[in-house]
């Protein structure tokens, strides 16, 4: 999911000559997102509407065969992912089986925290060659990608539960935790990104910070959400701390 370049979150319908033809979630980010469209009307119509008043737009839909349409159609496929949530107070069992963090040093990120360069390796390492969420961009786009959620451009502000953990010197692991516009499971306290090295020493480490990020938000949100592309072999671990899946979605970038 794509945030706007204020975190702006707004309905939108897609008409024409009157008639409801669509609805979604418009984000104004780079480009344009158009999230969770619903179709109301004729899928071929639809499709031509969506390819005309959309072009070049980011899209995502639980509708597999608008998906299916406008992949057809030209549309570049991005993401098949599934959108998992929990609700965060009723999960006492989540204190029995993490590792101790006590070891670690947990920096907080805030929106004006630096980026260390160690991040590019903490990322590339966690997401290597062959991994569904592999890093495709350089350098620069992964840092710049990380500054965006801090400023709370990509999804809505930076929650104070995001953090760096270092091992005496060494970057491994982060958490960004996010405060999607609007209600859950689409909005809400949002797990933006979450890594660790894959040393491991390390085994253990995701689970334990994505743990402290719930009980941190139970104290005031009844819900947490994240998107876990398919494939990746964390949603395992969202599955055992109680996340449940709420939507299969794919994301497209429309041509234009």
């Amino acid at each position: 999911m794509d945030g706007g370049s204020d975190g702006a979150q707004r309905v939108e319908q897609l008409t024409r000559g009157g008639d409801l033809l669509g609805q979604y979630s418009r984000y104004d980010a780079h480009p344009p997102a158009a999230e969770l469209f619903e179709v109301k009307a004729d899928l071929d119509l639809v499709v031509e509407v969506i390819l005309t008043d959309l072009a070049g737009w980011n899209l995502t839909t639980t509708n597999e065969a608008l998906a299916t349409a406008l992949v057809e159609r030209g549309a570049l496929p991005i993401r098949h992912f599934s959108l998992m949530t929990v609700d965060v107070a009723i999960q006492g069992s989540w204190l029995g089986d993490i590792v101790s963090m006590d070891s670690y040093d947990i920096r907080p990120l805030t929106l004006n925290s630096e980026i260390p360069r160690e991040i590019i390796g903490l990322v590339r390492s966690a997401y290597p060659p062959g991994h569904p969420d592999e890093e495709l961009g350089g350098d620069d786009d992964i840092v710049r990608d990380i500054r965006r959620a801090l400023d709370g451009d990509r999804l809505g502000p930076l929650m104070d539960m995001s953090a760096l953990v270092f091992d005496g010197d060494r970057l491994v692991g982060l958490i960004m935790v996010n405060r999607v516009p609007g209600a859950p499971p689409t909005g809400g306290p949002w797990i933006t990104d979450l890594c660790r090295d894959p040393d491991r020493r390390y085994a253990g480490l995701g689970r334990a910070l994505l743990v402290r990020a719930l009980l941190l938000c139970g104290a005031t949100e009844p819900s947490v959400s994240l998107a876990v592309t398919e494939g990746n072999s964390a949603r395992r671990l969202y599955e055992s701390l109680g996340f449940r899946l709420v939507a299969t979605t794919r994301k497209v970038r429309l041509p234009g």
